[in-house]
């Protein structure tokens, strides 16, 4: 990859990574607001309370939903970017992609499936209501956490793993191995049911999300770097 090239995938993964990391912060802000939980709901098999509060919170979880659409298009961009500045290990570097390309239409197909749930089934709360909406939310919230698992699970992994020595410092490399344990964690804790994704399962998100955001910051530090060899070629 030539200077200029470099200097702009630099660019484009620390804003992306930010902006994305942003947006998961901003849309889960929104759905706590929201007072709702659909993980817990299923859990509890209490559907039809979640439907009443989504009925009273429609506003708040369409912009959740929306911006966290927004937020996997914005770091699977990241990520491609990321890994167009790893030229030493390629096939890693195509893993990461893969798991991006992946996880993004899986997540953005859970998010309007949610959003049905939410602006076509809520407030109802018939019986065929709640059928629809449990075996709709059970999807939305297994394909939303298999693609968390992807995209800020072993994502990151393999990103550090392409980069690692090119512009991946250690201690990035050394997280995004706990990114890797958290989506294990996470994958156990819808394997064995039960409250998992609540308690040890959430690790993932604060990890994960974490780690875009380190990353985006290592980028950021190195766009003047980036520039000047853009300048002098």
């Amino acid at each position: 990859m030539d200077a200029k090239n470099t200097a702009v995938a630099t660019r484009l993964g620390a804003y992306t990574a930010i902006g994305g990391s942003a947006c998961a912060i901003t849309g889960a802000t929104l759905g706590i607001l929201s007072g709702t939980d659909i993980d817990l709901s299923l859990v509890s098999n209490d559907m039809a309370t979640y439907l009443t509060l989504a009925g009273e919170n429609t506003r708040l979880l369409v912009a959740n939903l929306t911006i966290w659409i927004v937020m996997v298009l914005l770091l699977s961009i990241a990520a491609t970017a990321m890994t167009s500045l790893c030229k030493r290990r390629p096939l890693m570097a195509q893993l990461a992609r893969f798991c991006y390309w992946v996880g993004a239409p899986l997540v953005i197909g859970a998010y309007v499936a949610w959003l049905a749930v939410v602006l076509q089934v809520a407030p109802d709360t018939s019986p065929a209501a709640v059928v629809v909406a449990k075996a709709m939310g059970w999807f939305a919230s297994r394909a939303d956490w298999i693609a968390t698992i992807l995209i800020i699970g072993i994502g990151p992994t393999f990103i550090a793993m392409a980069g690692r020595n090119e512009w991946v410092p250690r201690w990035l490399f050394i997280w995004s191995i706990v990114t890797a344990v958290a989506g294990l964690l996470n994958a156990v804790a819808m394997l064995t049911g039960g409250s998992g994704l609540g308690s040890y399962g959430f690790a993932i998100i604060p990890v994960g999300v974490g780690w875009m955001i380190a990353a985006g910051v290592v980028l950021f530090r190195r766009i003047d770097t980036t520039q000047e060899g853009e300048d002098a070629a």
